[in-house]
């Protein structure tokens, strides 16, 4: 072959395929080393991202919390004026009242606002998610609702809370089944805290101290 004896012949052979094989396994590498390396410049890029936002986070969280109260209204934005008084902040919803999302005993409910109600009070469907057991309670108090006459029942709740701010040992009503389509928080809970009030369409509570 190409004037080469056999012997010389099979070396070259074997050394072209060595080289093929090294060539092979470098090309092989360098596609590896490329692929692992953009990996870890991806997760370098991720641990920085996360690193800079907890870093950040009640920069971010201010800018954020009033986007959120305007995607949600009835989840009360927490507020602290330059004197460091702390406050609640409702948004009107589309409706044109307030609404505010409250744990009741660990279940989250949603109320309507109404300063006219002397007592807040659960819907019956409300009072079943919470645990409260409506089926034993005794409907006696006759009351009038947008719906008309209605009866309600007392209970008594562990913990209401709206936001960072709870209330312990609550006396609350249960209106009767289809009685009520939403589930009111009055003056009883209202007064509980320090002032509240009406301002360019939002509900401002202030929390006592």
């Amino acid at each position: 072959m190409f004037g080469l004896d056999d012997e010389r012949t099979a070396r070259l052979i074997y050394l072209l395929l060595v080289a093929v094989f090294i060539g092979s396994g470098l090309f092989s590498f360098r596609n590896r080393l490329s692929k692992a390396l953009r990996d870890i410049l991806i997760w370098v890029g991720i641990f920085a991202v996360l690193l800079i936002g907890y870093a950040y986070r009640e920069p971010l969280m201010s800018l954020a919390r009033p986007v959120m109260s305007e995607i949600n209204p009835s989840r009360p934005l927490e507020v602290t004026d330059p004197d460091g008084v702390k406050s609640l902040v409702l948004s009107r919803s589309s409706n044109g009242h307030f609404l505010v999302s409250a744990l009741i005993d660990g279940t989250d409910v949603t109320f309507l606002v109404d300063t006219g109600a002397s007592r807040s009070v659960l819907t019956y469907r409300d009072a079943e998610r919470a645990g409260l057991a409506p089926d034993t309670l005794s409907f006696n108090v006759p009351i009038s609702t947008a719906n008309g006459m209605a009866y309600e029942a007392e209970t008594r709740i562990e913990r209401m809370e709206i936001g960072p701010f709870a209330i312990d040992d609550m006396r609350i009503g249960v209106i009767a089944e289809d009685k009520l389509n939403v589930s009111l928080l009055g003056l009883d809970v209202l007064d509980r805290f320090s002032s509240w009030r009406v301002e360019d369409g939002r509900l401002i509570i202030v929390p006592d101290g």
